[in-house]
């Protein structure tokens, strides 16, 4: 049995950015399309969740074990042209940057911009849109 301390990292950053419930979230997947050919409804932006526990962590106990928490999202903010996916990629920043996570046991830091990518036309969803990346993390520690 696990102790589900990655899954509540992972929904810390997710519940912040359905906050409001204005924009579409997908954690993982994108919902199938409710018409065949059709592709989901756009915008939306389609979340990858990475937590990692690293060796070497800042606030790694005195036994060397790894106690400290790194979390990543990779955000697609996905639209039908350019500018529209920049507009989500916006939201999803007003929504992540400088935020502080709440998970309960954990001291939580701020949420950082690691990297933003410009929208590239994107077919994988069945229809053309533009998908533009950007990547957040924080680091949790015990607390």
């Amino acid at each position: 049995m696990t102790d589900l301390v990655d899954e509540l990292h992972a929904q810390a950053g997710l519940s912040l950015l359905r906050a409001g419930g204005e924009i579409t979230v997908y954690d993982g997947q994108v919902a199938p399309a409710p018409e065949p050919g059709l592709g989901p409804a756009l915008p939306f932006v389609l979340v990858y969740v990475t937590v990692k526990w690293p060796g070497d962590g800042t606030a790694n106990a005195i036994d060397a074990q790894a106690v400290t928490v790194n979390v990543e999202f990779n955000c697609h903010c996905v639209g039908e042209t350019a500018a529209a996916a920049r507009a989500m990629q916006m939201q999803v920043r007003a929504r992540l940057l400088n935020q502080r996570p709440v998970v309960t046991g954990r001291n939580c830091g701020l949420i950082q911009q690691d990297e933003v990518q410009a929208p590239l036309k994107d077919e994988a969803t069945g229809r053309l849109v533009m998908d533009g990346v950007s990547i957040y993390s924080f680091i949790s520690a015990p607390g």
